[in-house]
């Protein structure tokens, strides 16, 4: 069994796993919905326990790769087909299921850390509130991760790849606009170098209070990338005073620091989103496609 067979497969069993429990959770609770229990609001101990079945399956198809390594030449092989948009992915990047898988694995390290720590006596309540904003955020890292994985191949429907295709190039934004706060240039220019490519028209706001003048001269922005630490107004005020008079156009933070995400809704300062600095070109286009294409 080749490695790519592999990985196509964990990715569907996971993904069913995650699906037929959503499923068994909304017919034995009728108060909730399927779409709740699928995405957006999924108890935390249904997300551990997908978590840790989801890890089984990972763990369970590393041995059975060992195994198959260690075959014979002269075994018989099986061609079994690999649906048709897994097969796009491993053909236009290899690397990006096994980055996949990555980051599930870290998030799930994370949240069976953390939920380690609760289980410790001597914690205190302000430390227990503090570990559930992590395990929170590790969850909401495991939704957009699965959020990337399933824009990917709703992408790979928009035409035909060939290998060597930039997905980059399948994305038609013409006609959109994304302001992008950032106080570091050579950050912003990286950022723009990125969005261009999709046709999207892109505006630089070199700190908070000059995003939220440009937000008030254009509100047909359709998106905002908003940096955190910033020089005359940070980006926290910046959103705060933008959601004063605007409550529908997306806002992702992004920062370099840790971030607990749970506790930043709490507060409600009116970020949709979040992406961590070092931004790689598939997080920051792929998360943009949530808000953008949705």
């Amino acid at each position: 069994m080749s490695k790519k067979q592999v990985i196509s497969r964990t990715i569907l069993l996971s993904l069913s796993v995650w699906i037929i429990h959503a499923v068994i959770l909304t017919v034995f609770s009728p108060d909730t919905d399927f779409v709740s229990m699928l995405i957006t609001d999924i108890p935390l101990p249904a997300m551990v326990f997908r978590l840790v079945l989801i890890a089984g399956i990972i763990i369970f198809a590393y041995y059975v790769y060992l195994l198959s390594l260690r075959q014979s030449s002269n075994s018989e092989t099986i061609e079994i087909e690999i649906p048709e948009g897994i097969k796009k992915i491993a053909d236009t990047d290899p690397d990006f299921l096994n980055n996949f898988l990555h980051k599930i694995r870290v998030q799930l390290n994370n949240i069976f850390g953390f939920a380690d720590l609760l289980r410790d006596e001597d914690t205190g309540s302000e430390k227990i509130e503090k570990y559930f904003g992590y395990i929170e955020s590790s969850k909401q890292s495991v939704h957009a991760a699965i959020d990337e994985l399933v824009s990917v191949l709703k992408m790979g429907k928009i035409k035909t790849w060939k290998k060597g295709d930039d997905y980059l190039e399948i994305i038609n934004w013409s006609g959109k606009k994304i302001l992008i706060a950032e106080d570091v240039e050579t950050n912003f220019i990286l950022l723009k170098a990125v969005l261009e490519k999709t046709g999207a028209e892109v505006i630089y706001a070199e700190n908070g209070m000059e995003a939220l003048k440009a937000f008030r001269r254009d509100r047909d922005i359709d998106l905002i990338l908003m940096d955190i630490l910033m020089p005359e107004m940070d980006g926290f005020e910046a959103t705060k005073a933008i959601r004063k008079f605007n409550s529908s156009v997306p806002i992702i933070a992004q920062t370099a620091y840790n971030f607990d995400w749970n506790a930043i809704q709490k507060e409600g300062l009116g970020f949709n989103d979040y992406l961590a600095k070092p931004i790689g070109h598939y997080d920051l286009i792929l998360k943009c496609y949530r808000y953008l294409d949705a």
